[in-house]
């Protein structure tokens, strides 16, 4: 396992990642199972260097870091070969408010990279479903839902009632509450304010989103805010024109502020400057199909 991804890093810094996705096209490797932590553990030689991603031959992720709207930001793209690596976890089933920080929840799952979710425990509305388990439907027309199904693809349901999700409920593997909805089959939707969830649309500040670029491939990007030095931060027009953009099809906004984590290698990677961490009650990860050594 080693000596493929030292082949792989070094296929990739001599000739770009579509050769070393070509020596690994055929390889395939057994879904996991869809509750609980994954099984296999990242495997230390196939992280690269200076926090710039990670690649084996179950998954490939990539680190960039620009500039827009006076702001630092960081995108991360994410390559799987199954869906069953696109995985959720919590600090606590509900009805707990317990919180822990994104980089715990990591570690204890077996995390490659992780993400925060929507915080579901800081309400009691809208809809959680983790694992293809439903653990609340509160919903009332008020919130952008996303489900993400067991094929690992994305909708985006908006002002979502109870009735419009049980068309998707049989399929679906996990599904969010936060929002809005920021791309929508390639469309920025019109009014993405006014929704149950404050998520300050007009204020410059620190966000994150998830999007779907194509078939099981995702792109996560994290902005910096005012509370970083040298960063505005986005409103939420600016954040859906940034997703769309860079080849989103549909787009989610997460919770934003200092919730906003990016963990590679059990490490937050993303708006270091003030030092934050802040606990959450959920997080999105991505884990290997390889198993350990």
């Amino acid at each position: 396992m080693r000596l493929v991804c030292l082949l792989l890093a070094l296929l990739t810094a001599l000739t770009g990642s579509a050769a070393a996705m070509e020596l690994t096209e055929d390889t395939l490797y057994d879904p996991i199972p869809l509750r609980g932590a994954a099984p296999y553990k990242p495997h230390e030689k196939c992280f690269l260097p200076d926090q710039s991603g990670y690649r084996d031959e179950s998954l490939e992720i990539t680190v960039e870091t620009f500039r827009r709207h006076d702001t630092a930001i960081m995108a991360v793209r994410v390559s799987i070969q199954d869906s069953s690596q696109l995985r959720t976890a919590m600090a606590a089933r509900p009805p707990s408010r317990k919180t822990v920080v994104v980089s715990t929840m990591a570690k204890k799952n077996n995390a490659v990279l992780a993400i925060n979710g929507d915080y579901f425990n800081y309400h009691e509305k809208g809809l959680v479903v983790r694992g293809g388990k439903l653990y609340r439907n509160q919903l009332n027309g008020r919130r952008d839902v996303l489900i993400i199904d067991t094929e690992g693809d994305f909708t985006i349901l908006r002002r979502c009632e109870k009735d419009d999700f049980q068309r998707y409920a049989e399929n679906t593997l996990h599904a969010f509450s936060f929002g809005p909805g920021l791309v929508i089959n390639g469309q920025i939707p019109p009014d993405l304010g006014g929704t149950e969830v404050d998520n300050a649309p007009e204020k410059p500040t620190q966000r994150i989103a998830i999007g779907q670029t194509g078939y099981l491939e995702y792109l996560i990007i994290a902005t910096e805010g005012p509370e970083n030095k040298g960063s505005t931060g986005l409103t939420i027009d600016q954040m859906a024109e940034l997703c769309r953009e860079m080849g989103c099809i549909n787009a989610y906004n997460l919770d934003g502020g200092s919730s906003s984590t990016i963990v590679l290698h059990n490490r937050k990677i993303n708006a270091l400057s003030t030092g934050k961490v802040r606990p959450v009650g959920d997080c999105i990860y991505f884990a290997t199909l390889i198993p350990d050594e």
